[in-house]
């Protein structure tokens, strides 16, 4: 069996993102936790700016085409067309990075920046769902089990 590349293993990352957007109700993707903080769509936003953020740093031409959410104007349709757009464009990163085993800005190498990018990514997902759950309006139980089935993403 041949290994999965940095760049496939993130676009997985980005299926279970999908998956759990796309699963999402408009009261769900609305719900703000408590005041200040981000609302559930915010989150995606989120994860869709830093991508870019990255991207600037790291392949500047690529985050050209991309533009940031502003907070509070992420509509699930806007966010799921951002993450799709960034997560490939972060995937060609990777796999430039792959190539050369250099990124700008990580200095620990790309190993480490691929597991910092997924485990904020997942922190992100947990917070969504923990925040859905603590407001009585969880998520359905077998997509909380399929977003761990990464063989079948």
């Amino acid at each position: 069996m041949t290994p999965f590349s940095l760049a496939e293993t993130w676009r997985l990352n980005n299926r279970a993102n999908l998956m759990l957007l796309d699963s999402l109700s408009p009261d769900q993707l609305n719900h703000t936790p408590f005041p200040r903080a981000r609302s559930i769509a915010d989150q995606f936003a989120h994860l869709h700016n830093v991508r870019i953020m990255w991207l600037e740093v790291q392949m500047p031409e690529a985050a050209k085409s991309l533009h940031k959410i502003e907070k509070g104007t992420g509509t699930k349709a806007s966010l799921r067309k951002a993450l799709e757009a960034s997560a490939d464009a972060f995937a060609n990163m990777l796999t430039a990075a792959e190539k050369t085993g250099k990124l700008r800005s990580a200095k620990r190498g790309i190993y480490p920046f691929f597991a910092y990018a997924i485990a904020h990514e997942a922190h992100h997902r947990g917070q969504i769902i923990a925040h859905l759950k603590h407001a009585r309006t969880p998520v359905d139980r077998a997509l909380g089990f399929a977003l761990w089935e990464w063989e079948k993403l």
